[in-house]
């Protein structure tokens, strides 16, 4: 996956103006590994685990840290227009994060100054494919680090808007 570091805040990206997301000039470069751990019968819901690594990059602001990442998601399988392009949407919630260095867009939203390696990770994402059992989707996310005030008592968080192809592998 390739994005870029966006300096609005999630809720903006994610719900209020998707259409309206600006980008800046780091950029974050992934791979990801994702495990479907339970796939329900009665509801279009699967329960995945994903573990990622990824690289910043970019000018000197938003870092050139090494990222690593794991979270369970959720990964709703059922829209009406399933029969045309194939879409699920991805949400995690509870993920963890940690970066090898902090960068200093992270030190300057935190209100403390000093950020933290480990923070919580949250995506959203949707995915798109030609039919249900494609073997590749083409997805766009939101990567979210933040602390809410509870790990390390950082604030600051930050927000990368990308979008990727993904493979199957069985």
């Amino acid at each position: 996956m390739f994005s870029a570091l966006s300096p609005q805040a999630l809720r903006d990206i994610v719900i209020l103006r998707p259409w309206a997301t600006r980008l800046t000039d780091n950029f974050h470069l992934d791979g990801h590994l994702i495990y479907t751990a339970h796939r329900f019968d009665s509801i279009p819901l699967d329960i995945e685990i994903e573990a990622g690594v990824a690289k910043r990059f970019g000018t000197s602001f938003g870092g050139s840290a090494w990222e690593f990442d794991m979270a369970p998601i959720m990964r709703w399988r059922w829209f009406p227009w399933n029969d045309y392009v194939y879409m699920n949407f991805r949400l995690g919630l509870l993920g963890a994060s940690y970066v090898t260095e902090i960068s200093r867009y992270e030190r300057a939203f935190d209100a403390n100054g000093h950020g933290s390696r480990l923070l919580n990770w949250i995506l959203y994402e949707f995915t798109f494919a030609p039919r249900e059992n494609s073997p590749f989707e083409v997805f766009v996310r939101a990567h979210h680090r933040s602390g809410a005030g509870v790990i390390n008592h950082t604030r600051g968080a930050s927000n990368y808007v990308g979008a990727g192809v993904r493979f199957t592998v069985y």
